[in-house]
């Protein structure tokens, strides 16, 4: 019974660090945002076209849903992943004409929508940015400025779900 406990305790150890990890601090319109990345945040990983644009331009699109501080914050968005894997910051709110001139290996946020605070002001700028991305974990940042002159600073990493044809878990970032 003794060799078993270690046990449990090293697989409840493994299985800990195993959930989203992150931390959102700032301020969205009259709201104070203070709090981690919470445990049914999500990721799922997609294959598809850039923009219409470029049709033929297949890339990895990472789908997120990031809940920070029991959902004081619900941020849905999705990014075309950008083909380099260093540390690469994707611009925040730009125009269409900006993302019609964006090319695929740079990436973009294509989606970006808060679900909560309800009366969130617009975005204005900033930056996403991917430091890490293989076939099933994205890691990063986000500076978000706001219209109203707020703004909110944002950590994650995140484990999801892979549907990208022939990747494997050694994957090492997008076409």
């Amino acid at each position: 019974m003794v060799r078993v406990i270690p046990g449990l305790l090293l697989g409840a150890a493994l299985l800990t660090g195993c959930g989203p990890e992150g931390r959102c601090e700032g301020t969205l319109g009259g709201t104070r945002i203070d709090g981690t990345l919470d445990g049914d945040s999500s990721l799922v990983i997609v294959p598809t076209t850039f923009h219409p644009e470029h049709e033929g331009a297949y890339v990895r699109t990472a789908r997120l849903q990031l809940f920070y501080g029991n959902s004081d914050l619900r941020v849905i968005t999705e990014v075309k992943l950008p083909a380099e894997q260093a540390m690469r910051d994707i611009p925040l709110g730009l125009s269409e004409e900006e993302w019609s001139q964006r090319m695929p290996q740079e990436g973009a946020v294509s989606i970006w929508h808060i679900q909560a605070p309800a009366d969130a002001p617009e975005l204005s700028g900033g930056t996403f940015s991917v430091r890490h991305a293989d076939a099933n974990d994205l890691e990063g940042k986000i500076d978000a400025r706001f219209e109203d002159g707020s703004r909110l600073e944002c950590t994650y990493d995140i484990r999801g779900q892979n549907f990208v044809p022939g990747d494997d878990p050694t994957y090492n970032g997008p076409p």
